[in-house]
C-alpha cells in the first residue's frame, strides 16, 4: 500500500501538520459561528452569549451541519471549507478522492485523534503526516496544487 503512495508522492506534496491544523481551526470556527447564531435564537438556557444549549430541531440542525462540514464535504469534494481555503485535500493512495465511508471513518477516529492531541503527535512522527484516522481510512492529506 505504501509503495503505491510513494510513487504518487513523488508527484505531489503532503500537507504540513500546521496547514492541517489551520484548516481544522477554520472549519471549527465556521461550526462554532453556526451554533452561536442558532444559540442566540433557540437557546434553552440563560447563561451567557458564549454558552448556549440547544434542544430539539436546532440541535439536530447543528449536528447535521457538523456532519456536512467534515465527513460529507470530504467524501463529496475531497475538501472541507478550511482545507479548500488552505489549498489541501484528502486523497487515497491512488490520488483519487476518498469515498464517504473513508471520510466518516476519518471523522469518527478524529475524536480519538483529538483526545490529548494524539493525532498531532502521531502526524508529526508519521512520515506521511497521517493521523490515526488517516491511517485507518487509507487516506492522505496533500496540497491541492503542487508548487515545485
Amino acid at each position: 500500500m505504501l509503495e503505491e503512495f510513494e510513487n504518487y508522492y513523488k508527484r505531489f506534496e503532503k500537507a504540513s501538520v500546521g496547514r492541517r491544523i489551520g484548516a481544522f481551526l477554520i472549519d471549527f470556527f465556521i461550526y462554532y459561528v453556526i451554533g452561536l447564531v442558532l444559540g442566540l435564537f433557540f437557546d434553552t438556557s440563560s447563561e451567557s452569549i458564549f454558552s448556549y444549549q440547544l434542544d430539539g430541531l436546532p440541535a439536530v440542525f447543528v449536528f447535521c451541519c457538523m456532519l456536512f462540514l467534515w465527513p460529507v464535504s470530504e467524501g463529496i469534494w475531497g475538501q472541507t471549507i478550511g482545507k479548500r481555503f488552505l489549498d489541501i485535500r484528502v486523497v487515497n493512495k491512488k490520488n483519487e478522492q476518498i469515498n464517504l465511508g473513508q471520510a466518516f471513518g476519518r471523522f469518527f477516529l478524529g475524536f480519538l485523534d483529538f483526545f490529548l492531541l494524539i493525532g498531532i503527535i502521531v502526524a508529526l512522527i508519521n512520515k506521511n503526516n497521517q493521523r490515526i484516522g488517516d491511517s485507518a481510512a487509507g487516506s492522505f492529506v496533500v496540497k491541492s496544487k503542487f508548487n515545485g
